[in-house]
């Protein structure tokens, strides 16, 4: 893999290889995803099923190209956690993605793992940053430094692992400095390098947050503000989003990727903070 490109685009990949059954390794992905899920729905137990998933547990575009499935919960800590997929199992392309924004009860790193088929495999981990690392001094510290570090610098480390740079600038400034972006080849082999990195990688987002100290009231309105800003932005702006765009209507693609970013929580709660403080 050291001879790949690390900027072809989705398009370029799919054109060399568009017709690959990729299905068992869709399954072992959403299985590896499943686990987390359920990990992140068991700590957070008061996090609800929330109604604009109705009907999405599986749905197809209306040409029958594209497949998928969303689930979209908020509550007790969670602002939104997002576990869905989008693609075509036996035309080489899947998107699957676990992404989670905590509320601002604390200012611990919001959680995003990707997994996707080009149908090379696609390999995305990251804490995104609730602060800006470019001053927080102290953010970078304590989220970024030590264990993180040195786990991201060994893995990044096995060259069968190409670094993956994504054509959005948008996307590319919100990835943190332990952010994964990879591509390699589709194989068991590697989705077990995946799967084992994945797993301290979320351990270790746990223990951030038992050991989280929690933000004064006065400060979380600032935050959400943050919060909501960076959702809205980078959801807009992701390249991926011509998935959808593609093969659903404007109206459709658009609620769709509305619905990812749960812009009907960030609607419910805007301003909450300033509300309880007043």
């Amino acid at each position: 893999m050291t001879t790949q490109s690390d900027v072809k685009t989705i398009h370029e990949f799919l054109a060399d290889n568009p017709n690959v059954d990729v299905s068992k390794q869709w399954e072992r992905c959403w299985n590896i995803h499943g686990k987390i899920a359920d990990r992140i729905l068991n700590y957070f137990g008061d996090a609800e099923l929330h109604p604009i998933s109705e009907g999405a547990d599986y749905y197809t575009s209306p040409d029958g190209q594209m497949e998928g499935a969303f689930f979209g919960y908020t509550g007790g800590g969670i602002d939104w956690f997002v576990r869905a997929w989008l693609g075509n199992r036996k035309a080489s392309i899947i998107d699957m993605n676990i992404n989670v924004a905590l509320g601002q009860e604390t200012s611990v790193p919001n959680l995003m793992i990707i997994f996707g088929t080009v149908p090379n495999l696609l390999f995305y981990a990251d804490y995104v940053a609730r602060a800006d690392v470019k001053v927080s001094e102290d953010y970078v510290r304590k989220y970024y430094e030590g264990e993180a570090n040195q786990d991201y610098l060994e893995f990044r480390a096995n060259t069968d692992f190409v670094w993956s740079a994504s054509h959005g600038p948008a996307i590319r400034g919100m990835q943190s400095p332990v952010c994964s972006s990879y591509i390699t080849e589709l194989t068991d082999e590697h989705l077990d390098l995946c799967e084992a990195y994945l797993e301290k990688f979320v351990d270790r987002w746990f223990r951030w947050l038992d050991e989280a100290e929690e933000i004064p009231l006065d400060e979380r309105d600032a935050l959400q503000n943050y919060d909501f800003t960076y959702r809205e932005y980078t959801n807009r702006s992701d390249p991926m989003n011509v998935l959808a765009e593609k093969v659903f209507t404007p109206e459709k693609a658009k609620f769709m990727l509305d619905r990812r970013a749960g812009i009907v929580q960030m609607d419910a709660d805007r301003g909450k903070w300033r509300k309880s403080t007043a």
